[in-house]
C-alpha cells in the first residue's frame, strides 16, 4: 500500500499497536530510499504539538515543511486530536503529491467512520 493514492487508516483499541506500525511504516520508507525530510510524522498526543491541534495552524505548518517538487508522506497518530482533520487530510490529499497514514483510538462508532468526508 505504500505509494498509492488511497489513504492509509490504521485504527483499533488503545495499546494495540497502532503508533508501532506507523514507525515501521516510516523505517520502511528510509530502508527504501525515501529522504527523512520527505516524512512528516506528528504524534498528536505529544504536547509538543497541542498547539497545532486545530485543522487551519496544522495545515499552515505542514505546507512549510513540504519539500517542493517531491513526495510528501504524511503520518499522522491519533489524527482525531485533531479539529475537523477530515478536512485537514483532503487538503493535504489535493495540495501535495503525498502518500498519507494516519491512526486513530476512537474513529469509529457503530460500525461507520466518524465523520469522515473525504469520499
Amino acid at each position: 500500500m505504500i505509494n498509492t493514492e488511497f489513504i492509509k487508516i490504521i485504527t483499533g483499541v488503545r495499546r494495540s499497536g497502532k503508533s508501532y506500525l506507523l514507525l515501521m511504516i516510516k523505517d520502511k520508507l528510509l530502508s527504501m530510499g525515501v529522504d527523512e525530510d520527505q516524512i512528516i510524522y506528528i504524534n498528536f498526543e505529544n504536547p509538543e504539538f497541542f498547539d497545532l491541534l486545530s485543522y487551519k495552524e496544522l495545515y499552515k505548518y505542514l505546507k512549510d515543511k513540504v519539500v517542493a517538487n517531491k513526495k510528501v508522506y504524511f503520518l499522522f497518530d491519533e489524527i482525531q486530536e485533531v479539529s475537523e482533520w477530515q478536512k485537514l487530510i483532503n487538503g493535504l490529499r489535493i495540495a501535495f503529491d503525498s502518500d498519507i497514514y494516519v491512526t486513530g483510538s476512537n474513529l469509529w462508532r457503530d460500525g461507520h467512520l466518524l465523520n469522515w468526508s473525504i469520499c
